[in-house]
Parts: structure tokens; sequence; C-alpha cells
């Protein structure tokens, strides 16, 4: 494990991630913090969920709650203004429990409690069956980009076997270190020792990003004060760091061509990462960029290469740095991409479960698709951010998210790598970033870069199965897929549904994410048209409809695929039903918190 200052560093990556983040969930976070159920003058009343996407003639729970904890007064509910309901709105009880009516239809769930004196609502979207248009597989829609799936730490797996069970599982994009302070440690470089990662790393294909990250002994400043490690200290000399990044660039190219197709600017430098006072990290940050990625970019140029550089690879979307990056004179236009970290938890947020309020933790559900700061919110965000600045890309500038997990602390906790909940949440991860363009992102995330291939205790794609479920990866052993390895392989292997390679989202998707209930995601590659259907919940939904309109595929065939107790992707044959020109259908049971999916096939 290289990166031994990872553990500490990440608290600092939880607190610039909340800090980061709108103003109205900083309010949420703080209001966690300092409120409770019963102080009514600080507190403001809310539904969980805000929104759901209920299928008709189900339920649905919501809960009230003051500033994100639990309310435990008594309050009263009511369906579009309806106490008891009807036939038409559906009903819901004292206990919070809506069931929908058996036609489509939109509602809203009030919550009132006089303890306080206020309301809230929620939005509720009943729908009767899945559709999703595919534009008759339209390459003018959004593209989804090839090698999108990645993982960290490829490079600490001990053979060919292993690296060969990640890629199978549609992982063909690797994150590692660049080991600076071992290929110059000296001014002459010695190449063999990264080489030797890369040529091992990249067999079959895999396309890799080196973070150019840590500084050389030669630029260490003497005497080090820096308590993580000299390597994490600002070089002494900018200047001769970029010429070094250069260096990189040309052998890369001219060793391996088109494998290196990234490089990253230093690592979560917002944090201690960067060993600066806490307010020189930006400046400093923005002084290495500006060397470095002039002189990377023309050596890309020079060598008639396509890779490109880019950062900030900050702890968490923030705000602050990425319109100090963009508005940068030099960096603006200089970055190829930009990049972010994003782990929904941290350290003090063990005690988070999937779906129930602990000990002031929301739940990871609650966490995960409706507070704003979920994956697809955080995104849609950054957007918004990435619009004021002054890169030539404009908005569509990609975006990359090198580091991701539920927490990223090394402990245990309910659902990383859960057979029941891990294939749930990391299908649910992607579904939320790719749906984002139905809500007016320009474009689907470029990298999504799991953390970690292994990482161990407790983060893996890959490792020895046991009781303990920590990731256990001793030599010599052989390691198996984790849970979370499964919904990966289902959206990425070619075997599957091929998105390692690639596609396009399709024209429409209903239901359309709705911050609670079943999420649906749909997209079509070279050689199938695919439907991904998450169950969150607790429920079964039997028989459910699913429309696939304007294929446009005459002859079909489909496969249903199933990710069954987090150890296997199962699948089987699905009958489609004609619905004109090259439109089907096909009912599928849901079952609870699955991951399911349909591949459209020409005969």
């Amino acid at each position: 494990m290289r990166n031994t200052s990872l553990a500490f560093l990440r608290p600092s990556e939880a607190t610039e991630t909340f800090l980061s983040r709108k103003k109205g969930l900083f309010l949420l976070l703080s209001a966690l913090l300092t409120g409770a159920a019963g102080h009514a003058g600080a507190s403001t009343l809310a539904v969980y969920p805000s929104s759901a996407a209920v299928v008709a003639g189900t339920e649905q729970v919501f809960q009230p709650q003051l500033s994100g904890v639990p309310d435990t007064h008594q309050v009263t509910y009511e369906v579009d203004g309806i106490k008891d309901g009807n036939a038409t709105v559906g009903s819901v009880t004292s206990a919070g429990v809506y069931t929908a009516p058996k036609v489509a239809g939109a509602h809203q769930i009030t919550i009132v409690d006089s303890s306080v004196d206020q309301k809230a609502s929620a939005t509720v979207n009943v729908f009767t069956n899945v559709s999703v248009n595919f534009g008759s597989r339209s390459t003018a829609l959004h593209a989804v980009p090839a090698n999108m799936f990645g993982a960290e730490r490829m490079d600490s797996l001990h053979d060919a076997a292993d690296l060969d069970l990640v890629k199978a599982g549609g992982i063909n994009y690797a994150r590692f270190y660049a080991l600076i302070p071992e290929v110059f440690k000296t001014t002459t470089p010695d190449w063999p020792a990264i080489d030797t990662v890369i040529e091992r790393v990249s067999a079959g294909g895999v396309k890799v990003m080196l973070q150019m990250y840590q500084t050389p002994p030669y630029l260490q400043p003497s005497p080090n004060t820096c308590q993580q490690g000299a390597v994490y200290s600002m070089p002494t000399n900018v200047d001769d760091w970029a010429k070094m990044a250069a260096e990189y660039v040309k052998h890369m190219d001219a060793t391996f061509p088109g494998v290196v197709t990234d490089y990253e600017i230093w690592n979560e430098p917002n944090t201690i990462s960067m060993c600066v006072a806490s307010a020189d990290r930006l400046p400093d940050y923005l002084k290495l960029y500006d060397a470095a990625a002039p002189l990377m970019r023309a050596q890309i140029k020079a060598d008639h290469s396509t890779a490109r550089v880019g950062g900030p690879a900050t702890a968490g979307f923030n705000e602050t740095w990425t319109k100090g990056v963009l508005t940068d004179s030099v960096a603006s236009q200089n970055i190829d991409f930009l990049s972010y970290h994003d782990y929904m938890f941290g350290g003090t947020q063990l005690n988070a479960q999937w779906d129930t309020y602990t000990d002031n933790t929301t739940s990871v559900y609650q966490k995960t698709q409706n507070t704003g700061a979920g994956p697809g919110q955080t995104y849609r965000y950054a957007q918004t951010i990435i619009a004021t600045g002054k890169q030539p890309q404009g908005k569509n500038i990609p975006v990359y998210n090198t580091e991701y997990n539920l927490n990223w602390a090394y402990e245990p906790e309910c659902c990383r790598n859960s057979p029941t909940y891990a294939p749930v949440w990391n299908g649910l991860y992607i579904a939320d970033l790719l749906n984002d363009v139905y809500s007016g992102a320009p474009n689907v995330i470029s990298h999504l870069v799991y953390f970690a291939a292994n990482a161990h205790p407790y983060f893996c794609l890959v490792g020895e199965i046991d009781s303990n479920m920590d990731c256990l990866y001793p030599l010599n052993s052989s390691p198996r897929p984790y849970p979370s390895y499964f919904a990966y392989q289902l959206f990425g292997a070619a075997k599957y549904l091929g998105l390692e390679d690639g596609g396009h989202m399709a024209e429409s998707i209903h239901p359309g994410t709705a911050g609670n209930g079943m999420v649906v995601t749909a997209f079509f590659t070279s050689s199938l048209d695919a439907v991904v259907v998450m169950n969150p919940s607790q429920y079964t939904y039997t028989d459910l409809v699913i429309d696939a309109d304007d294929t446009g595929i005459v002859s079909p065939e489909a496969t249903l695929y199933r990710i069954v107790n987090g150890e296997e992707i199962e699948s089987g044959a699905l009958t489609l039903n004609a619905l004109g020109g090259t439109s089907f259908s096909a009912a599928v049971t849901i079952e609870p918190y699955s991951v399911q999916a349909i591949a459209i096939r020409s005969k």
C-alpha cells in the first residue's frame, strides 16, 4: 500500500466534501449536528423522501423529519389535500404508509406537525409501467464514453490472473501513482520502476491514468517539516517539477503509445496531501499546475498523442477549487479534464444503515438519493460551477470522478461489501450519473474510478471471501469477486451489457429518477439495447411491464440478467411482446434490493 497517509487524509476529505456543497445542504448538515427533533424553534419540517416513484397499487413509506432527524411528534398526513384519500389519489396511514392508486398520476403527500406549526410536502409519481425510448439508436443521442469504469490500486494486484479477474468485471481503466520518488530518485530517471507496472496492468487493453503526485528527493525542502512524509511537500522549484512531469509524457508516449491516456496533477491537494499551510494550498497548487500543464500538453502535441492533462482531484467536489482552476489565466487554458473524489460518509458515520436513521446519521439510501449530496446531485452541481469557467471546452469539458466509495474509513460498515446492498448501491451510483443527462447535464461523466481493486481492509472489487468480508488479499491467494464487482460486470463487461466499449444513452426513460423508489437507466451499444432496473426497497413488484420503444431492432431476442445474492449474474431468455414497429414489451418481477437488466439483441 503506497499511500501510507491515506488513513489520515480521509477526514479532511469528508470536511471538504461537505463544505463544498450547496448552501442548502450545508445548512442541513449543520442542523443535523446542532438541531434535535424536540427543538421546535430551530428545526425545519421536511418529508423523507421528498419525492418518489411508486408503482401503481403498491406502498411507499413517508417519514416526517425535523432538520434531517426523525420527527417524534404526532403528525397528520393527507394526499392531495384529502385526509382519507380515495381510489384516484391513493391513501396514507397515520404511520406514513402510502398506498398508491391503481392508475398513473402525480400526487402530493403533505405532513402537518402542529407542535412546530409547520407543514411539508413530498411529490409522488405513480406509474404503471417502465418505458424506455431508444430513439431508433440515433448516434446523435448522448454518448457514453468508452473506458468509463475504472479502479484504483490495480497496480497492487498480485498477478495476471487477478488482473484478468478485475478486467472481466468490465473494468478497463486504471488509476495509480506515477511513482515519482522512485523513478526520480535523482535527476536521472529510473524508468523500469514504473514501466514494469504499466506493462503488467495494461496487458489486455487497460488504459492508464497516472497520478503526477509527490515530490522527488532532490526537490524536497531541507529541513523537511512535513509530518505526513517528505514526499507530500511542495516542490522547492515548480519549474523543475514541471520539466520532470513533461519527461514522463515523452517517455510514456514513446514506450507505451496510447496506453497512458490521462495525467492527473497531484491528489487531493485541498487536504494535507499537499503539505503546506491550508491557506496556501490553492495558490501553491496553481503554481504547480501552471508550470507543469503547459509543458506536458506541449509534449503531448509534439508526440502526436491524444493524452490529456487535468485535475485538481480534490477530496470531494470543491466549488472554490473548481472556480480557482477554471478561472486561472493559465490553468483554465491548459486543462483537458476536471476531476474530483466523492465519498458519501466519513469515519464518524460507520453506523449508517441502508434505510434507517441511526444515532444522528441519515440512512445510506437517503444520503445517496434524497439529500442533494448524492452522486447525481453532486455532478449536476459541478456542471453549474463549470459553466462559470474560462476553459476553452466550456460546459463540455470532460469530468472525471477519479475516486469514490460509500465511506472513506478503512472500517466495516453496513453496505460497502454487503451481498444485499453493495450491488444496489453501486448500481444506483452508476445510474444516477448516467441519468443526469435527462436532468440537464450536457454530457455523461467521462470516468468513474472505484476505490479500489483491492486496498485491504474493507476496500475491494476482489479478495478472499470470508465471514469478515474485509477484502483480505494475501500473497498466493485466489481472490473472488466481492458483491460490488457484479454491478460493474453487469453494466460494463462485453458478455453482459458491454458499456466498457462505450455507447449512447436512450432518448428517454420513465419513470425518471425521483429521489426514492425504483431507478431505471437505459442505453444502447453497438450490439444491444439495455434497460437496467434497480429496486432499492423491500418491496416486490410482480410482472411489471417494461416497454422498449423504437429499439431499431427488427427481429429481436431478449435476455434477462439478474445479480443474485451478490455472488453471480444469472441470465435467461425473456419473452418479448410486439407493440408495433421496433417497439416491444416484457413482464419482469422486480425483487427487493435487486439489480436486473434486459438486453435486446438482433437474432
